[in-house]
């Protein structure tokens, strides 16, 4: 039989990927979701970088999900030079990993960027008004913010100063690998998408 039954549906492979995109849709959506806060593994001159990020969009028709970060971010510079990167996801109440291996286009003055950032909390521009960047050194702990905002939330207007600083990373995805670990037999599948967004699939062993 080629398909698989979870939670009494029976999945054929299209079923199965279009079962994965709602589950990181979800992700993007909720944040106390397993899939919400995934890492992300990219490769500098010398070594490969592996980062937690939030999932901050998803776009199933486009194969297309995003993350937010500081334009001075280490993974920002990174992703300039070299784009190849990789997503992992794991849901340990469901025994449910997920990899997606992509192409990142990077979006800071465009209107990508503009819609992101006009649908941001002041909360979350907050991290963008630090006066340094990520990573530079410092001789006491801090996360980098003006006084002004240690106790204190920006107002909205005093948020946009962060704008300068915001960008957003989006994957194209090319490749998919879903695999569930069950204790009656793992399952394992991959999805190879092409330049139309069209897609090949198959099981594998685990």
């Amino acid at each position: 039989m080629n398909t698989i039954l979870i939670d009494g549906i029976n999945y054929d492979l299209p079923g199965l990927e279009k079962d994965i995109w709602n589950r990181l849709l979800n992700g993007s959506l909720r944040y106390k979701d397993a899939f919400h806060n995934p890492v992300v593994a990219n490769v500098n001159a010398e070594v490969v970088n592996l980062r937690t990020v939030v999932l901050r969009n998803v776009l199933p028709d486009k194969n297309q999900l995003a993350f937010y970060t500081d334009i001075r971010s280490g993974k920002w510079k990174e992703l300039h030079m070299q784009n190849n990167i990789s997503w992992l996801f794991y849901d340990a109440q469901v025994r449910l990993q997920i990899r997606l291996a992509g192409k990142v286009t990077l979006h800071q003055d465009d209107l990508i960027a503009d819609g992101a950032w006009a649908t941001s909390t002041v909360s979350s521009r907050k991290i963008y008004l630090g006066e340094e960047g990520p990573s530079n050194k410092t001789t006491i702990p801090t996360d980098g913010l003006p006084d002004a905002y240690q106790t204190a939330a920006p107002t909205i207007i005093q948020s946009k100063a962060g704008r300068k600083n915001f960008g957003v990373a989006v994957t194209t995805v090319t490749w998919m690998e879903w695999l569930w670990l069950n204790s009656q037999g793992h399952r394992r599948a991959a999805f190879a998408y092409n330049n139309d967004g069209s897609f090949s699939a198959h099981w594998l062993i685990p």
